[in-house]
C-alpha cells in the first residue's frame, strides 16, 4: 500500500493529532502543582482531542452503588451538570459496572443502538441531551470510575488517549485522597499537641500528635477489645474484675492484672507510632484512657449535634445540623465488636438516632426540592435499615422527584414488600401506579 493512500494519510494525521495533544497536555501541566487543578485540566485536554463539549469524573461507589461526578470540565457555553447529577443509581447503569470489573471503554456514539438492550441508560442522557460518549474506567487503590467525555466528534473509534487521560487523572485522585488524610493528621499534630480525635463509626481511627491508627493496627482481638471499652467508657475508671469479664477467654488465670498489663502494653505499641503511647494508664489495679488528653469522638459530636437539633427551630440552623449528624455518622460503631452483647445496645442507640435524623433530613430537603440529596441520603441510611418502612416511602417519592415514573417505578417493586397497606395506597394514588 502506497505511504500517499488515504488510508495511511488519515493514520498519520492521527498519530500527529494525538502526539501534539500529549504535548500540549504535558506544558500545560508541567507547572501545575494542585491535583484538583491537574484532573481540570487532564478534562480539558480531552475534550478537545475528542472534539467533545464536555469531560467529566465519575466516581463509583459499588457498596452505595452509586455514580458521583467530582471534577467536570465544560467548553465555552456548555451548561455544567456536576451539580444537578451528584447522584447516578448505578442500577441504571448494568454495563458500565461490567466494563469496569473487565477494564474495558465505553464507545457509544448513537444512544439510539441502545434503545433495546439498555433502555433505561439511554433515556437517561436523551433527557440530558446527550447523544454520545465516550468513557474509559479506572480502578487504582482508592479510587474506581470512569472518565467520560460527552459528545465526541473526533477519533471515536480510538479510545488510546481517553485511556491514557483516565490513568493520569486516577494517579491524581488517589493523590487528593491521600493529601487530605495527612492534613488531617498534621493538622493535629501542629495546632493540637494534647488532642485526640477518635472515629468510632464505620471503624476506629485515633488521630494523634504523629499521624493516624486505624482498626486493623491492632492486632489481637482482645487488644481491640480492650481499647473500644475504655474509649466507649473513657470517663469512666475500669477496674480488672470488670476488664475480665468484657474480655473473654482469659482461662483460669490467677494474675488477671498481668494479664490486663501485657495486652495493654501490646496496644500501646501501635500507639506510640502516633505519639499516644500513654492514651492508656493503669494504676492501683484500674485501666483508664489518660485524662490528660482532649479527647474527641465522631459519636460525641453526633450526639451533640441530634440534640441541638432538638433545641433549635432556624431553618438554616437546623440544616447544618442535619449535614453535619450524617456526615459524622459512617456506619455502625466499631463493627469489629459487634458481637459483642454490651456493646450492642450502644449500637442500636447510635443507629436509632442516625436513622430518625436521617429521615428528618431527607423530608427537609424534599420540601425545598432538592431530590438528588435527599435520595443519596436515603439510600445510605437503607444500607442499615433496608427494612424500614418510612425510609422506603421516601425512597419511591425521592425517585419520583428526580428521576421520573421509571425510577420511581423501580424503588417501588424494590421496596413495595416493606411498606404498610396505607403508604401502597399514598403511593399508588400520588404516583398514579
Amino acid at each position: 500500500m502506497s505511504a500517499n493512500s488515504p488510508l495511511n494519510k488519515a493514520i498519520a494525521k492521527n498519530c500527529i493529532a494525538f502526539c501534539n495533544a500529549l504535548r500540549r497536555l504535558e506544558q500545560q501541566l508541567r507547572s501545575e502543582e494542585d491535583s484538583d487543578g491537574i484532573v481540570d485540566g487532564i478534562l480539558r485536554a480531552t475534550a478537545e482531542f475528542y472534539g467533545a463539549k464536555r469531560a467529566s469524573i465519575v466516581e463509583a461507589d459499588w457498596e452505595l452503588s452509586v455514580g458521583i461526578i467530582t471534577h467536570e470540565w465544560c467548553a465555552d457555553g456548555v451548561e455544567h451538570q456536576m451539580d444537578m447529577l451528584q447522584f447516578l443509581a448505578m442500577e441504571m447503569f448494568p454495563r458500565w459496572r461490567k466494563a469496569l470489573s473487565e477494564n474495558k471503554p465505553i464507545v457509544t456514539t448513537n444512544m439510539r443502538d441502545l434503545e433495546n438492550q439498555y433502555p433505561d441508560e439511554a433515556d437517561f442522557f436523551r433527557s440530558y441531551g446527550v447523544g454520545g460518549i465516550l468513557a474509559a474506567p479506572f480502578s487504582k487503590r482508592i479510587n474506581q470510575g470512569f472518565l467520560v467525555v460527552d459528545d465526541p466528534t473526533l477519533y471515536t473509534d480510538d479510545p488510546a488517549f481517553l485511556l491514557l487521560a483516565s490513568y493520569a487523572a486516577v494517579l491524581e485522585l488517589n493523590e487528593i485522597k491521600l493529601q487530605q488524610s495527612l492534613v488531617a493528621a498534621s493538622r493535629a499534630s501542629r495546632h493540637d499537641p494534647d488532642n485526640v480525635y477518635i472515629n468510632c463509626f464505620g471503624g476506629l481511627e485515633i488521630i494523634g500528635p504523629n499521624g493516624k491508627l486505624v482498626g486493623d493496627d491492632i492486632k489481637t482481638d482482645q487488644g481491640f477489645l480492650l481499647l473500644a471499652y475504655l474509649i466507649l467508657n473513657r470517663r469512666h475508671t475500669a477496674s480488672v474484675d470488670e476488664l475480665s469479664r468484657i474480655i473473654h477467654h482469659f482461662g483460669d488465670s490467677d494474675a488477671p492484672y498481668k494479664v490486663l498489663s501485657n495486652i495493654v502494653y501490646r496496644i500501646r505499641r501501635p500507639l506510640a507510632i502516633i505519639g499516644l503511647d500513654k492514651l492508656i494508664v493503669g494504676k492501683s489495679g484500674t485501666f483508664v484512657i489518660n485524662p490528660a488528653y482532649h479527647i474527641h469522638t465522631d459519636f460525641d459530636r453526633f450526639e451533640g449535634n441530634c440534640r441541638q437539633l432538638e433545641r433549635t427551630s432556624d431553618p438554616d440552623m437546623r440544616c447544618a445540623l442535619y449535614h453535619k449528624a450524617v456526615e459524622l455518622y459512617k456506619g455502625h460503631l466499631l463493627p469489629r465488636i459487634e458481637h459483642e452483647i454490651w456493646h450492642m445496645q450502644l449500637d442500636m442507640y447510635y443507629q436509632t438516632l442516625y436513622l430518625t435524623i436521617t429521615k428528618g433530613y431527607a423530608r427537609y430537603k424534599l420540601e425545598r426540592k432538592n431530590y438528588t440529596d435527599a435520595l443519596r441520603e436515603i439510600k445510605n441510611a437503607m444500607q442499615l435499615a433496608p427494612g424500614d418502612s418510612e425510609l422506603s416511602m421516601l425512597a419511591v417519592l425521592a425517585a419520583w422527584y428526580q428521576g421520573g415514573r421509571v425510577l420511581a417505578r423501580r424503588y417501588y417493586e424494590a421496596v413495595k414488600k416493606y411498606l404498610d397497606g396505607d403508604q401502597i395506597i399514598q403511593i399508588r394514588t400520588q404516583l398514579g401506579f
